[in-house]
């Protein structure tokens, strides 16, 4: 049987306290059941290119509640969006429970530790991300990933930087 966060909220006799419970608990359930289980191995894609891949093994994660894969060698979306000269931004890959891949671009920062990372969709599985910066304005989709400052994070489990104490 598969639990769901309404059944054990079903005990709870109070409308208005299950709904306050499932405000706070919706975001650490939606992350434990759409997670990474393995790395994407993230790369620059060959050529001085403006895309990512994964790297030479697949991809395994859970997108809400569901297995899902992704082949190796498989191109990321192009990243939307810019950067403005000097920032900091990170571009984030999702994975929905039908295996398509999908980005979002956090709110940029001047230094690393002002970037924001973008709301995660909800019951879908981070793939992983990129932090980017670059001397001049960084364009996603146009701008070499190799003449930007790029940085390939793999995340491995539940991971969501906008559920913070």
């Amino acid at each position: 049987m598969l639990d769901t966060m309404t059944r054990y909220l079903a005990g709870i006799a109070s409308e208005k306290d299950r709904q306050a419970l499932r405000a706070v608990l919706q975001p650490i359930v939606d992350r434990m059941s759409s997670q990474g289980l393995t790395s994407a191995g993230l790369a620059i894609k060959a050529g001085g290119s403006a895309l990512a891949k994964t790297g030479s093994a697949a991809w395994v994660g859970i997108a809400n509640g569901v297995l899902v894969t992704v082949a190796a060698s498989t191109d990321m979306p192009a990243l939307a969006g810019s950067i403005s000269a000097g920032a900091f931004n990170v571009f984030c890959f999702f994975v929905d429970s039908a295996g398509v891949v999908t980005s979002a671009m956090g709110t940029e920062g001047a230094t690393l530790a002002a970037v924001k990372f973008p709301q995660f969709p909800q019951g879908n599985a981070l793939l992983g991300f990129l932090v980017v910066t670059y001397a001049s304005a960084f364009t996603g989709g146009t701008t070499p990933l190799d003449t930007a400052t790029t940085i390939y994070c793999n995340p491995v489990g539940a991971f969501d930087p906008t559920v913070v104490v």
